[in-house]
């Protein structure tokens, strides 16, 4: 019975590797077109910016825009990352508050403790045993 589990999951594990080594060689060339399409546009934008401010004040404009670009991302990516530690935070003190709750419940409760961690002890011990 386990061999013939282990034989779906297996299957299942080299279909999925292959899932994803195909979608990244078709992320991959997509996002090669689509670097591709950024340089041609950014090339058409030049040409035709040249036209109407002259070839330095095309450049000028479009490193312009670059660098506001790059500046809007920077703040953005500032934004997210102080989100992301203010849930840090509040998720350790909240780890630490059932932390404090389980402490005084061993405190309280110290044979009630010592049996769902012998169960826990009997339940990892009854599972071990596997035969392959």
């Amino acid at each position: 019975m386990l061999s013939i589990l282990s034989l779906l999951t297996g299957a299942s594990v080299h279909r999925t590797v292959a899932r994803a080594k195909r979608t990244s060689i078709f992320l991959a060339l997509a996002l090669l077109f689509l670097l591709t399409a950024y340089a041609l546009a950014v090339t058409a934008g030049a040409i035709w910016l040249a036209g109407i401010y002259g070839p330095v004040g095309a450049a000028l404009f479009l490193a312009a825009c670059a660098l506001l670009i790059a500046v809007i991302l920077v703040v953005v990516m500032g934004v997210i990352n102080a989100q992301e530690k203010r849930r840090a935070r509040e998720r350790r003190a909240a780890l630490e508050s059932v932390a404090a709750v389980g402490l005084g419940l061993v405190r309280a409760q110290p044979l009630l403790t010592a049996g769902v961690l012998a169960a826990i002890v009997a339940a990892n011990l009854v599972g071990s045993k596997r035969e392959d």
